[in-house]
């Protein structure tokens, strides 16, 4: 017996003596629509070499001014030497009104045909030939996207994306971690969404090397029960937070209830941005996270930013974001 225990006892000293292997570190990028972010020096400070823009996925036939903003997005990211990853949604508009059933026909609210979708995803990728990773639609199966109704055409747009651009990274499926009670008090259930999930992968055809998930619930709430079973529900090789981010202002968030320990808006977003990323580590598919978004004070419902728009200078989240850049 004493020598059958040797070769274990050799094993056991070698992997105490090893040493202990470092997780991989988390890829960090930046969701953000605005070109301006590229030419400020507070991005260059972060030394981020990934971000994320959200297109109409009928830009390049719509004959408004959205061509040329995104041109020059993708054009800058280019010259800043930034990868971009590419999320198209619905027509450009406002997509709050999708969410009564009477304005389901209009544009904003249209599911396109697969037909549609393709011709138009084909010239964009044409016209911008030096962009290789892509979101087919963003926030599937949040109401004011048309694919909210139909997770079939969801994943149809995925299996066209898969044709028509083989060399792309295509970010199979970006789901909003959407619970069915938000506002409840026991531990969130997300049938509903994992439902969504299960309907949409029945109807891919492709390998879920990558999927999306926004968890902006989890950390804003500091739990992490929609991000364990949803990362579970979509079964990728991969996940990335394509967008998530501690909030600075936001409806029922940051509310006396809500804010559990932290003073005001500043510590809210500081103290969610630190769970953002230790939620992030905690499990081993998430291997990219997109920091949702780089200008703050913009609009006056929503607000996450790192930068303050109006006076240019950083808020305190920004050192937490580039403390792991």
């Amino acid at each position: 017996m004493r020598f059958r225990l040797i070769p274990f006892a050799l094993a056991a000293a070698a992997c105490l003596a090893a040493p202990a292997v470092a997780p991989a570190k988390l890829t960090v990028g930046i969701s953000e629509n605005q070109s301006a972010m590229f030419t400020d020096p507070h991005f260059s400070g972060l030394g981020v070499k990934h971000a994320r823009v959200v297109v109409s996925y009928n830009v390049m036939t719509s004959r408004d001014d959205e061509l040329g903003r995104v041109s020059a997005y993708l054009t800058l990211a280019r010259a800043a030497g930034v990868q971009p990853l590419v999320s198209f949604e619905h027509a450009r508009g406002d997509a709050s009104i999708c969410a009564k059933r009477r304005n389901h026909r209009k544009a904003v609210c249209k599911l396109p045909s697969q037909r549609a979708y393709r011709n138009s995803v084909r010239r964009f990728l044409r016209a911008f030939p030096w962009v290789r990773t892509i979101s087919p639609w963003n926030e599937v199966n949040h109401f004011t996207q048309p694919t909210s109704r139909n997770p079939k055409a969801a994943a149809g747009f995925t299996n066209t994306v898969a044709k028509l651009c083989r060399s792309c990274t295509i970010v199979a499926a970006d789901i909003l971690d959407q619970a069915d009670r938000t506002r409840g008090k026991r531990k969130p259930t997300y049938r509903h969404t994992t439902n969504y999930i299960k309907r949409f992968k029945r109807a891919l055809k492709v390998p879920r090397k990558v999927c999306g998930l926004h968890n902006y619930s989890d950390v804003n709430r500091f739990r992490g029960h929609g991000t364990k079973a949803l990362v579970k529900a979509l079964g990728c090789r991969q996940v990335w937070l394509t967008e998530t981010g501690g909030l600075y202002k936001f409806a029922s968030f940051w509310t006396k209830k809500t804010r559990k320990g932290c003073k005001n808006a500043i510590a809210c977003q500081i103290k969610a941005t630190k769970y953002m990323f230790s939620l992030a580590r905690r499990n081993k598919r998430v291997k990219r996270l997109y920091v949702y978004t780089y200008f703050g004070n913009v609009t006056p419902r929503f607000d996450a930013g790192l930068v303050d728009a109006r006076t240019g200078l950083p808020r305190k989240a920004y050192a937490e974001v580039k403390k792991r850049t």
